[in-house]
């Protein structure tokens, strides 16, 4: 079925419209079949971490290793995906690794 809106094609039995989420008329639906449960997943394309942020808390973390500190345990502690995770042991790791390298140099002078 498409929607009457934007017209992309959508699960038959569809309530709403995956792509613009506008309510599909319930007279264009010509399938008997009971379809309400079924999930339509909507930009799963686009990546849960941009690159700019990626790139930028580690930028921060050069300066200020809290940022990279902080950002890296909330990405571990919610548990969302993968790429979250990885994102945040990469912010984490090179924050402390920032700061053992601001400690040495501080303790020598």
């Amino acid at each position: 079925m498409f929607c009457p809106e934007c017209g992309t094609e959508n699960p038959d039995g569809a309530k709403f419209c995956g792509n613009c989420r506008h309510e599909m008329s319930t007279s264009t639906n010509t399938s008997n079949d009971n379809h309400a449960d079924d999930v339509v997943e909507i930009d799963g394309e686009q990546p849960t971490v941009s690159d700019g942020m990626k790139y930028g808390i580690l930028a921060a973390s050069v300066f200020i290793p809290f940022i990279g500190l902080i950002m890296g345990i909330i990405y571990l502690a919610q548990n969302e995906s993968e790429e979250k995770k990885d994102v945040g042991k990469l912010w984490l790791y090179v924050s402390l690794g920032i700061m053992v390298v601001y400690f040495l140099i501080s303790g020598d002078m």
